[in-house]
């Protein structure tokens, strides 16, 4: 009788042992998935804030040059930042398209200095008195364009962001 009950005692604590190793399994596998779901928020919510970065031009016909070199250079400060990265290519690299009258620049991002200062003098005259009122009011800038589209790369990214200019 003494030795059934130790051997009773001896069941109970390997079931006990068991059932403390299953809890911790699971609070291991419980605590994992809630961590990876709440990584991938972050992860979005980071995306989301870049893409914002640039997707707030989309579909506007207002754009000034000198918010468009304001573009150029934060995708200039973005690849400076990623070149490194191997993958900088295809899932960091971000190139802004410029379309203006005699001017076509594919990589406004990599442009500097005199060539920069060219597009601002270029693009930033101030309407005269000759300008249709019906288009341009007195003192107002004569060029303006528009963000006619934007390109993700596969990561969900913003890889090229297209400007072109408005007729008025």
């Amino acid at each position: 009788m003494e030795n059934a009950s130790k051997a009773l005692i001896m069941a109970a604590g390997i079931l006990i042992g068991i059932l403390i190793l299953s809890l911790a399994v699971y609070l291991f596998a419980s605590f994992g998935a809630n961590s990876k779901e709440i990584y991938d928020r972050i992860e979005q919510n980071q995306l989301t804030q870049y893409n914002a970065q640039y997707n707030v031009f989309l579909d506007r016909k207002d754009i000034t040059i000198y918010e468009i070199i304001s573009v150029a250079n934060l995708a200039a400060e973005n690849n400076k930042k990623y070149e490194l990265y191997t993958n900088f290519e295809t899932d960091y690299k971000v190139q802004v398209i410029f379309n203006a009258p005699s001017h076509f620049t594919t990589n406004l991002q990599d442009i500097i200095g005199q060539e920069t200062q060219s597009l601002i003098d270029d693009f930033s005259d101030v309407a005269t008195n000759e300008a249709p009122s019906s288009y341009v009011d007195v003192g107002e800038l004569r060029y303006r364009f528009n963000c006619y589209g934007v390109e993700y790369n596969n990561a969900g990214r913003v890889c090229r962001i297209f400007f072109g200019a408005v007729s008025i």
